[in-house]
């Protein structure tokens, strides 16, 4: 498995530290922590409540410890989406469809995962793992810290997951915000606004219609447009903006420029490129961006790139 752009390697002068921590679980160090602790605590202060809190302030007794002195230092984040050790074995053949399989992807960066172009079993293998739709014979899918078995299928999908599939995205017999408010109220969780309204800003945001005909003429017949008659830019689009409607932080995408001409291509990994970006003027805190592709093209438009083949 390759990497389009290796890790780069801080400067000598920059100590990188990583901190894991666990409140309730108070090792050795934390225990000889205590004795920096000189806070004061009230006799009348429940006993669970003194143990929490000298375990808080034990903690960051020790992170400060391990900063003092440091004049740089470089923190590391969790990955947003990562696959460690993923081995997908077909039963019935014997064969390891994801033969140990390991990468890390960050928010704000596109990702393509390269699959092999005459192994259509290897893209579907990685699609149904990394979506959570299939648990992998043996390693772990990670969101952050956070195992994605460990989370129900539709916990998942509704919110920390967006998944575009390349059939079956949208459904055509509803209009682009009839699409978009169905995936809502089927996610089950609660809007402060109006789901209409929200259906309007993705659709704005994704570029619906946009160079439309149809969308200068009158825009409001185009999003009341059953999707199967919409053009395929457009259910692209939509689909992209389905997926990301219950605010998933991860938006794993499976071929999205398929079967586009070159120019319509060109504007839906334009569109996701805007997508993974943060964004201070509209607060949005981008996301990590997944493609799986078989084009070099695609590839080259992307951040990161990371191949299941040789």
């Amino acid at each position: 498995m390759s990497e389009k752009n290796e890790t780069t390697q801080a400067d000598e002068s920059v100590d990188s530290v990583e901190f894991s921590v666990v409140i309730d679980d108070i090792d050795a160090d934390t225990a000889a922590a205590k004795a920096d602790d000189t806070a004061a605590t009230p006799a009348d202060t429940p006993d669970h409540e003194v143990a929490h809190a000298d375990a808080a302030t034990s903690t960051s007794s020790r992170i400060d410890r391990e900063l003092r002195g440091r004049r740089h230092v470089a923190l590391k984040a969790y990955p947003a989406f990562a696959f460690n050790n993923i081995i997908l074995k077909n039963r019935k053949t014997g064969r390891n469809v994801l033969d140990n399989i390991s990468f890390d992807c960050y928010n704000g960066r596109t990702v393509a995962i390269m699959v092999d172009p005459e192994d259509p079993e290897q893209r579907v293998g990685f699609m149904a793992v990394a979506s959570g739709m299939l648990y992998p014979t043996s390693g772990r899918v990670m969101l952050k810290s956070n195992d994605l078995a460990s989370f129900d299928p539709s916990e998942a999908r509704a919110h920390r997951l967006g998944v575009v599939p390349q059939q079956y995205a949208i459904r055509d017999d509803l209009d682009a915000i009839g699409n978009l408010v169905y995936t809502m109220d089927a996610s089950g969780r609660n809007f402060l606004r109006s789901k209409v309204d929200i259906a309007r800003d993705l659709l704005d945001q994704t570029g619906f219609g946009d160079g439309s005909e149809q969308a200068v003429e009158n825009y409001e017949a185009l999003v009341h447009t059953p999707a199967g008659k919409l053009r395929e830019i457009d259910r692209r689009r939509l689909a992209i903006a389905r997926a990301i409607c219950c605010e998933a932080q991860i938006l794993l995408l499976d071929e999205p420029t398929g079967g586009l001409e070159a120019g319509d291509a060109s504007s839906i990994l334009t569109l996701l490129t805007q997508l993974a970006r943060p964004n201070r003027k509209t607060a949005d805190t981008g996301r990590c961006v997944i493609i799986v592709t078989d084009s070099e093209d695609v590839a080259d438009r992307c951040d990161d790139v990371f191949a299941l083949y040789d």
